[in-house]
């Protein structure tokens, strides 16, 4: 790998940590809507549609009695989010045919938080791994500068 290619591995580390500075504002808005785990109350099951409303695809079926985990709505569609087969997750279903069980607690530990932080920033794992991939970057350029005959 030459300098050049070097240098450019680690532009590429900066670059792409910035980019994920930057777009932490979107995760972190993702995350301030509540997330409540549901009772499935309709008798033959419920329709997951691929959008939130009754005319787009239906993607599956949520037996009855099933508890899926969505946003918190009380009304329209929501989201699911978990405690569904993989495929049915982010597919929306109606809420008038779901009973809120309880809010499921989102506090706690997130990504980047190191094991001890309680804050919600995904911006911290972005800036972790653009210094990762920088500085390796900068470590090869340094190591093959200097082992390279002069």
């Amino acid at each position: 790998m030459s300098v050049r290619q070097a240098m450019a591995v680690a532009a590429a580390g900066a670059a792409a940590g910035a980019f994920a500075v930057m777009g932490a504002g979107t995760a972190q808005a993702q995350t301030d809507v509540e997330l409540c785990e549901y009772l499935v109350t309709a008798p033959h099951g419920l329709n997951v549609h691929e959008m939130p409303n009754v005319h787009s695809k239906v993607v599956g079926v949520l037996k009855y009695h099933a508890k899926p985990w969505a946003d918190c709505k009380k009304k329209g569609f929501t989201e699911i989010r978990g405690n569904v087969p993989v495929q049915l997750r982010h597919g929306f279903i109606d809420v008038k045919y779901l009973r809120k069980l309880r809010v499921i607690p989102t506090e706690g530990v997130e990504t980047g938080g190191g094991g001890t932080s309680t804050g919600t920033s995904s911006a911290l794992a972005g800036a972790g791994l653009a210094t990762v991939l920088a500085g390796g970057g900068l470590a090869l350029a340094a190591r093959r500068r200097a082992t390279t005959p002069a």
